[in-house]
């Protein structure tokens, strides 16, 4: 989007709107992907852009007409965030047992065991590894285990191999039952 020089004025003027519709309108999460407050202000800041592109000042005064456009914007970008990473399955739903013999992923995570994007990088390397000691059914688990862990869902996964969406569902349950009992990808996620 290009503005001209009255749109960057206006803009400018107006950036107190996206502090105010962070305020009262978002709840800002630093430990969520996305939901920062810097990302929520970048992308309040990308709306309130187009309100002053689009602004029509026949129809209202720019700072309600913003104050919706913005609001409305962070809402959507929230709903959005929330609808990618609902589907991303967890290092903990894959390793969880009845018994205390591994420490929870999410502890690991709270506690800055590791940061979020060398702990994405450790799992990626690890479902990397041990795939090619399994073969078949279970292979195919863990490859639909690591696309779920990047956040696709069972049924993009399955569109994207072509197969029905039962089928992925019951390779990752093969798969986790196997890894579960895989020395070497277990002892990672031990204390």
């Amino acid at each position: 989007m290009v503005l001209n020089d009255t749109q960057k004025n206006l803009a400018a003027e107006h950036t107190y709107i996206v502090e105010w519709a962070i305020y009262h309108h978002i709840q800002v999460n630093e430990k969520h992907y996305g939901l920062g407050y810097d990302d929520l202000y970048q992308e309040g800041c990308m709306w309130l852009c187009r309100a002053a592109a689009e602004y029509d000042r026949n129809q209202a005064q720019f700072e309600t007409y913003a104050q919706v456009v913005v609001k409305n914007g962070l809402l959507s970008y929230c709903k959005k965030i929330y609808n990618e990473q609902k589907n991303v399955i967890t290092m903990s739903e894959i390793c969880s047992y009845s018994d205390d013999n591994i420490k929870d992923i999410a502890d690991c995570a709270a506690n800055n065991v590791y940061d979020e994007f060398v702990f994405d990088y450790v799992v990626s390397d690890l479902f990397e590894t041990v795939k090619f000691e399994y073969k078949g059914v279970t292979r195919l688990g863990i490859e639909a285990l690591e696309l779920k862990f990047k956040g696709y869902t069972g049924v993009e996964i399955a569109q994207l191999w072509g197969v029905e969406q039962n089928h992925i569902g019951a390779w990752i349950s093969r798969a986790k039952k196997k890894l579960r009992q895989n020395k070497k990808f277990i002892s990672a996620f031990q204390a």
